[in-house]
């Protein structure tokens, strides 16, 4: 499952998962650069790493979508 980092507050990631689901994450149970919007998932040691692929196709589809709105 995929989640989005909603807020970072201190040393806590607020995330939002897929299923609507919050998860509460220590910054330190994520590997590699992240911020507020990035995209992640739990790997198979129980850490958490971002995925930029995911990232920007969500991006992309959400652009699309807010263009859409104003083409007609």
């Amino acid at each position: 499952m995929f989640y989005s980092i909603d807020r970072l507050e201190e040393e806590v990631a607020v995330c939002i998962g897929d299923d609507e689901e919050i998860l509460l994450l220590s910054v330190d149970q994520i590997i590699g650069s992240y911020c507020e919007g990035s995209i992640i998932r739990e790997n198979d040691e129980g850490y958490y790493t971002v995925d930029e692929e995911e990232e920007i196709k969500r991006r992309s589809e959400n652009f699309e979508l807010a263009e859409s709105l104003f083409d007609e």
